[in-house]
């Protein structure tokens, strides 16, 4: 990625939407390169800016993002520039991320969960363990389920509409990339504490939702991100889907829901699906 293929340091005009003044902002460790613009104020009616840029997103090849930040510290992470990696090269991503299969990550990481390291489930494992992980992933075994069907409802123009309409004003980001689900890695934002690789894989999960659920790239903050995504068919599907977020993250919905059952329960009641890590 390179600073001709953003926007300028200024007011930006893209088909219907006007953006005040941005700014780019730099990733990378050692030589530190643009890799993504933001505007320098918070943006009124920003859900409904983000649609339409979503919108145009096919002739302007930038995918937007609603730009958060880490509470009480409005500067982190956009103008700290603080918690950014060297950014992934778009042919390596598609090659390293096309070897990846979703359900064979999500399968591992549910069992780094739900297994203790070291251990024979059911024989030398915390016996409080054991009883404390199956409360959490009911309804499912120990035995991660395989990820859900992509059978889901979408949202219509009325629901999208009162979903981004309530949203408030923020920062509006946007990032050159040919699908919302590889932003993250293009401008080198990472998973805390976790390695390289992982940003990989949560990259081959998100374009897996982008697939089976629409899921697209709605709010990037500190340690969290946000999609919008189409509806759970049923409270078992919900369920199928809330398996795949407990895996994915530490504390989901923006609530700190760590049990798929509460998971679920939040799926049904909006298409915002948030993911935090600590």
């Amino acid at each position: 990625m390179t600073a001709a293929s953003l926007p300028g340091e200024g007011p930006v005009e893209l088909g219907p939407v006007s953006l005040p003044a941005g700014k780019h902002v730099h990733g990378g460790r050692a030589a530190r390169v643009p890799v993504a613009w933001v505007t320098r104020e918070p943006v009124p009616e920003a859900g409904r800016a983000w649609a339409a840029l979503s919108d145009a997103r096919p002739d302007t090849g930038l995918v937007p993002f609603l730009a958060d930040h880490l509470p009480r510290y409005p500067a982190r992470p956009w103008d700290t520039e603080e918690i950014f990696d060297d950014p992934a090269e778009p042919a390596e991503l598609a090659r390293a991320v096309g070897r990846l299969d979703a359900d064979k990550v999500l399968e591992s990481w549910w069992n780094g969960k739900t297994h203790e390291a070291g251990t024979q489930e059911g024989v030398d494992e915390d016996p409080e363990f054991a009883e404390y992980i199956e409360s959490v992933i009911a309804p499912f075994s120990r035995r991660f389920p395989g990820i859900a069907h992509s059978l889901s409802t979408p949202l219509t123009i009325a629901e999208t509409d009162e979903i981004l309409g309530s949203l408030p004003p923020h920062r509006i980001g946007l990032v050159p990339a040919s699908r919302p689900a590889d932003v993250l890695p293009l401008i080198g934002w990472s998973l805390p504490n976790r390695p390289v690789r992982a940003m990989l894989q949560a990259t081959a999960v998100m374009r897996s939702w982008e697939d089976r659920f629409g899921a697209r790239l709605l709010r990037v903050g500190f340690g969290e991100f946000s999609v919008l995504a189409s509806w759970p068919r049923s409270k078992a599907h919900a369920e199928r889907i809330a398996a795949e977020h407990y895996a994915f993250c530490d504390e989901c919905a923006g609530r700190g829901l760590t049990e798929v059952r509460s998971i679920a329960e939040y799926l049904l009641t909006s298409p915002v699906w948030t993911f935090w890590w600590d």
